[in-house]
């Protein structure tokens, strides 16, 4: 296919990541928009963090999906994608979760720049020109 796609590394294991297809866009973005109209107020910060990585999960299994084994050998790419959901649910940390979701949103569209999506590079790029008093602008 014609979907953008970026190897992603974590803890020295590398996966392929693509970018969403329409269609997966649509179902992500209904998916997420369902769970805000079930959110209450009660346990709040675990609700939120539970829904988080509920989404996220789907989000990275969805493009996973594209270069998996499990492609086309199930009833459907639903359930297949489901399978992949699952084994992220259980074998990826959070951290690595929350990078590769921040990466796909970027390959898919759905984020306004790389820096958004790379909080790393953002930090390297303020850690290189330290700002210190001494330091004057050309204004000055």
């Amino acid at each position: 296919m014609f979907l953008k796609t970026e190897q992603f590394e974590y803890n020295g294991v590398s996966v392929t990541l693509s970018e969403l297809s329409a269609l997966q866009r649509f179902d992500y973005i209904k998916f997420v928009s369902d769970a805000e109209q079930q959110e209450t107020t009660k346990h709040y910060v675990v609700h939120i963090n539970q829904r988080y990585l509920e989404t996220a999960s789907l989000l990275v299994a969805m493009s996973l999906w594209h270069s998996h084994s499990l492609k086309g050998t199930l009833a459907s790419p639903e359930t297949e994608m489901q399978q992949i959901r699952r084994e992220v649910m259980l074998g990826w940390p959070a951290d690595a979760l929350n990078q590769a979701t921040n990466r796909v949103l970027y390959l898919s569209g759905m984020l306004d720049n790389r820096h958004d999506a790379d909080p790393e590079q953002t930090g390297k790029a303020e850690a290189t020109e330290p700002v210190t008093s001494k330091k004057h602008s050309k204004a000055s």
